[in-house]
């Protein structure tokens, strides 16, 4: 049996978003150093856009991990290009999360909205296939020192990839060809100052892809 995991001292802020097929979906102050739940999902650059650093909750994980995610990247191990992952299945007892993924993103200097949809998708489809109830997200993207997002419509792109892998993992259960989808919450990880303000983008692009279906 494996040992219990870390849980977060302080409860960080929730900001539900919406239930649509079976899933709640929220937004919720912490990295993915913190999110306590089976199936923690990160986003990595091939490189961080101008030299900068590794900043923030990708900075936290890597910590929790004792500096091995950059250290493979740096190895090219593990080259962060575009959809490539690793799977952490035995992460420390150090980090909440029972598995984490990490997800490459490739180069900062070309990122755009489609590829973050491709990222969620493969976030939602691996957390599935791991049996995941519960899945947290982090696009890691300022992280990477990638801070000219306004364009990219990150909120809309990435609900637009949960919702199309959930539906598309339904379909294959409404067909007989795999087991009901077992994710019940998917999270969106935001930084703390960010909370409000993201959540209200969320909660829009969240409403726009439920009125759309009739829901």
């Amino acid at each position: 049996m494996n040992e219990p995991h870390a849980t977060t001292e302080q409860t960080p802020e929730r900001l539900p978003i919406g239930t649509l097929d079976g899933v709640e979906f929220d937004v919720v102050a912490w990295g993915p150093a913190q999110a306590d739940v089976d199936f923690s999902a990160a986003c990595m650059f091939e490189h961080e856009q101008g030299g900068a650093p590794v900043a923030g909750g990708l900075l936290g994980l890597d910590t929790a991990l004792g500096g091995q995610l950059t250290a493979l990247r740096a190895s090219g191990a593990f080259r962060a290009q575009e959809m490539e992952t690793i799977l952490i299945s035995l992460p420390p007892a150090s980090l909440p999360a029972r598995a984490v993924l990490v997800i490459g993103l490739g180069s900062p200097e070309t990122l755009d909205g489609d590829r973050l949809r491709r990222a969620t998708r493969v976030a939602m489809r691996e957390a599935i296939r791991h049996g995941a109830r519960s899945l947290a997200f982090a696009p890691s993207v300022l992280d990477g020192g990638h801070t000219d997002n306004a364009g990219l419509d990150m909120p809309g792109m990435m609900m637009d990839g949960m919702l199309g892998a959930l539906r598309a993992e339904h379909a294959m259960a409404t067909a007989g060809l795999a087991p009901p989808p077992s994710v019940q919450r998917c999270t969106f990880d935001v930084g703390a100052p960010r909370l409000h303000s993201s959540g209200e983008a969320f909660i829009a692009a969240f409403k726009e892809f439920a009125q759309a279906r009739g829901q």
